[in-house]
Formats: C-alpha cells, structure tokens, sequence
C-alpha cells in the first residue's frame, strides 16, 4: 500500500502534467481561434466594444506582393527569327502590319537646321526626314511625328545635306512615345494589370498589337533609366532625418533553387512628406540596411538621419547600434500598431484584461486624431503629448510591469502573455514619440504604402527574376510616390519619360515625385489666378 509520502510525490507529479496540459490546451485553443477569425470573421483589426475606439484596417499580415514574371532583357522585335530547334528562319509580321491602316498622324513640330533659319536664302528643300512613335491619349492611339526638313545649299547642291539631329528619347530608337510607356508602366504596376492582359486589351479594342516580350523590354529599359530619379530620392529622404521602414515578402524565380523559387523582401523606406522608396533584396538579413544607406549616401548624408520608426525586427536595432559605433546616434520609434495587435489578439481569452489596454491605446489615438483633424504643428503636437499622452503611457508601463511581475494567472505562452512581453520589449522605443513632435504614433504610413504591392497577389504570384524585382522596385517608388503627394501618378511618369533625357544631374532634384507635384500644383493655381483676374477685368 502506498505511503502517504508517495501520493503527495504523485499527486504533485499530477499536478504539473494538468499546468502543461492545461498551457497546451490554451495554445491550440488559441491557434483555433484565430482560424475561425480568418475562416469565417472579419479581418479588419477594429474592436467591437462600446467604450472602445476603432482603428483603421491594419491587417499587415497579407503582404506578399507580386508582379508577373519578366525573366530577363528582351529585344525589339525583328522581320525574322530562327527557330531555335531547327535554325530554321520564319517570317515574322514587321511593325506596319501590326497597325491599322487608318491609324491617324500628327505632327507634333516641324524641326528646321539651325544653319537654315539663320540664312534661309542661301538653302533649298530637298526632301525630309521623320521621327514617328506611336503614342496613346486616352481612348484613341495615334502617331506622333516630328518632321525635321532637310536642306542643301543652293550654290553648291552636290555638298552634304544638313537636317537637324532627333530628339532624345529615354529609349534610343524606341518607337514607342512617353504617353504610351506611362500607361503600361501604370496599368502594370499601380492598377496590377499585367503584360499579357494589356496586350490582349489592346488587341482587342484598338486593333493595335503590342507583343508582351516588347513591353517586358521596354519596362527593363524604362526602370534602369529611372532609377536616377529613385537615387535623387533616397538621398532627400535621408536628409529629411525621420523615415518609417518596413519590410514585406515577394517570392521570385531562381532557376538555381531546389524549389524553382526563393522569397525576396521589399524593405520600404517612407519619409515625412510622403514619398516611398522600395528597395529589393533576396533576404531579409541585418545588413540590407546598411547596404541599403551606405550605397545611397555618402557618410554627411547619412549623418542627417535621426529617427527611424519600424516594428520589432531586430534588424533595426542591430542597425543603430552600428550607426552608433560610427558616432551616428540614430533613435528608433516603436510602432504602437504592432502592441495594440497583440493585445486585440488576447481579447477572445483573457477579454477584461485586454480590453482595458485596448481602451487605454484608444485614448492615445483620440489625441492623435484631433491633433491630425487640426493639422497641428509639430510644436503644439510635442506640447499636448507631454501634457496628456504621457500620463497613458504610464499608466499603460505600470499596469505591464505589475502584471509581467505579480500575476501567476497569466500564461506566458498565452496570447495575453505574448502582448505583454512583446510590449514590455517595445515600450523604451515606444516613449520616444513623445518627444518628437514630427513622428508618428505608428507605422501605419508606411504598411499603407506597402498595401498597393499586395493587391494584385492573386494576379501576379511572383517577380519572374531578381533583376525583375528591382526593376519593380523602382516603378513602385515613383507611381506610388507621386499618388501620395495628390497628383496623377501616369500623368507624372510622362512627363518624367519626356524630360529625363534632357535632364542634367543637378537637375534630377526637380523630377523627384514630391518637387514636381508642388510645382505642378503652384501651376495650376497660378493659371486658375490668371483665369479669375482675367474673367473679373472682362465684367468689368
């Protein structure tokens, strides 16, 4: 017959197979939870609760983006290719009878050599050169044509004759015209329409046949020119002191890989004025931002940034303490999105406790929205912080310390346990918001920026190469640029394709999407100025 000595060493062996027991159970129940929340419940982060105020959709969580393939360069379509089986040559259509024969010409300007112009009497007209592109406005396609006359002179007709050189164009020699470029680049990579549906929609409705491999050559030669620009950019950004940063997974195609495929990462790089800069990486290791800055910017410039805002990655904190060996203190800003998501994900088991820290986020982002309906300065935003924000934030640290160290209720494995922890890590970078009045209280911004790339995930599963996705990277940073500064992102990138050739480097700082929005902006208002002041000295 067993001791009484043995049944309580049983009995306490019992006991602690039921706490382990008991952790599991919490666990899976927690992992079934979360199934049924993405089976059958709404995937937007707002909490029901009538005390409670809501946030905006934040569901950072779905961020694999993607494009469609665009392995490799491709080349200009020729009159014959050989079969690459049997060497064999086939005819291919050549460029005319891919247009039909009504296709309307417009000539845009009539070019005259500048020897001409200064002695029109000495030169007689002997024929002519044009340069046409085919060029798209919306809802027609037409050919745009610059004639450049071509003259001999007349008293020696047998000499050389002269004609004015061709505009430059961003692709040498490309049939194709800055209006057209802009609208496949866009409905690409803003509106998610690959390559293959826009050659079918243009075969379809305009009769025009633009082959897929072209237009995959043409976004190749259009984003490596670009990407000037994109530096310009990088370079403004990091002086401006303040960047949120976030990374999010892209899966590309690597023949070398036992799969046929390898994940890729975005890291995206949003400055206080709103511009977005995507940089494209095959991992997600540490030294992309280091690579990343140090690439972009000389030591000077990189001693302007102060203040990064990211999530919990510890490749951001790796990163400071690197800049900090270097005598470049930089100081990172938590996200409180990331903290509140913790603690919405433990409402459905420890409800009571995860609410009231929810209610108290809440308060923090009622101060936040008054601030932003009011358009506050960074000033008065540094003021009202310290005055009402801090004591939250607080309050919110004591009641984290007090249940991290006194409650034995709380699993550390549960969800609950997690936020808590995860929020004690964070909240030393989650203070420095209140101390500077030009940050955000969250990395919203950014994630927001990153959404678009997700939205044709269902239409494009992947980059086709690694060189595909820095050539999307680019385009990304430009088209979702310009929509965040207010003006038409298609209409900016032809303007951008037009001027670029012609465009020195001193002169890149204008193009960037933020300086050519605020000057096309100060242009219209200066025409509609006009428009009133003539339209009142008419009435009177």
């Amino acid at each position: 017959m067993a001791t009484i000595e043995e049944l309580l060493q049983a009995n306490k062996e019992l006991t602690a197979q039921i706490a382990v027991q008991q952790q599991q159970i919490a666990v899976q129940q927690q992992q079934i939870d979360w199934l049924k929340r993405q089976l059958f419940g709404r995937k937007s982060e707002a909490f029901d609760h009538p005390d409670l105020f809501t946030l905006e959709d934040e569901d950072g969580n779905a961020k694999i983006a993607d494009t469609e393939d665009d392995a490799g360069p491709r080349t200009e379509d020729n009159e014959q290719e050989k079969n690459p089986d049997t060497g064999e040559k086939k005819t291919r259509p050549i460029r005319k009878a891919r247009l039909p024969e009504n296709l309307p010409v417009i000539i845009i300007k009539e070019i005259i050599p500048d020897e001409v112009q200064a002695s029109p009497g000495d030169w007689r007209e002997i024929g002519e050169e044009h340069s046409d592109q085919l060029e798209k406005a919306p809802g027609y396609f037409y050919i745009s044509r610059i004639i450049r006359r071509k003259f001999v002179r007349i008293d020696n007709p047998f000499a050389p004759p002269v004609i004015a050189p061709a505009p430059l164009t961003l692709i040498d020699n490309g049939f194709w015209g800055a209006g057209l470029l802009s609208e496949i680049l866009a409905n690409k990579y803003l509106y998610h329409l690959p390559l293959y549906r826009q050659q079918q929609l243009y075969q379809c409705r305009f009769d025009i046949d633009l082959p897929r491999n072209t237009m995959g050559s043409a976004v190749e030669l259009v984003s490596d020119q670009l990407q000037a620009v994109v530096d310009q950019m990088i370079t403004d950004m990091i002086r401006s002191g303040y960047l949120q940063i976030d990374e999010t997974p892209v899966r590309y195609l690597d023949p070398g890989h036992p799969n046929g495929s390898a994940m890729g990462y975005l890291w995206t790089y949003r400055s206080g004025t709103g511009e977005v800069v995507f940089d494209w990486r095959i991992t997600r290791e540490h030294g992309n931002l280091d690579t990343f800055f140090e690439s972009k910017a000389n030591r000077e410039v990189l001693a302007m940034l102060d203040l990064i805002q990211s999530d919990g990655y510890e490749a951001y904190d790796s990163f400071i303490a690197r800049q900090a060996l270097l005598d470049n203190p930089i100081k990172r800003i938590a996200c409180m999105a990331h903290i509140r998501r913790k603690f919405e994900q433990a409402a459905g088991q420890y409800p009571e406790i995860a609410r009231w820290f929810l209610r108290q986020i809440a308060r923090l982002y009622r101060i936040e929205d008054t601030l932003r309906e009011n358009k506050a300065p960074p000033e008065l935003r540094h003021r009202l912080r310290q005055q009402q924000s801090l004591r939250i934030m607080n309050l919110i640290e004591k009641a984290i310390d007090h249940l991290l160290t006194n409650s034995t209720k709380i699993l550390t494995s549960s969800n609950l346990g997690q936020a808590l922890k995860y929020a004690r890590g964070q909240w030393a970078a989650m203070r420095v918001y209140l101390d500077h009045g030009q940050v955000e209280i969250d990395n919203n911004l950014v994630e927001n920026a990153i959404r678009p790339t997700a939205v044709g995930k269902k239409n494009h599963l992947f980059f086709g190469s690694p060189e595909a996705g820095k050539r999307s990277a680019t385009l990304y940073s430009l088209l979702l640029s310009a929509k965040a500064q207010g003006v038409d992102p298609q209409a900016y990138l032809r303007d951008l394709i037009e001027r670029l050739p012609t465009t020195t480097t001193s002169g890149l700082k204008a193009l960037t999407p933020a300086n050519w929005a605020a000057a096309h902006k100060a242009k219209i208002a200066a025409a509609k100025q006009d428009a009133s002041a003539d339209g009142a000295a008419s009435v009177a």
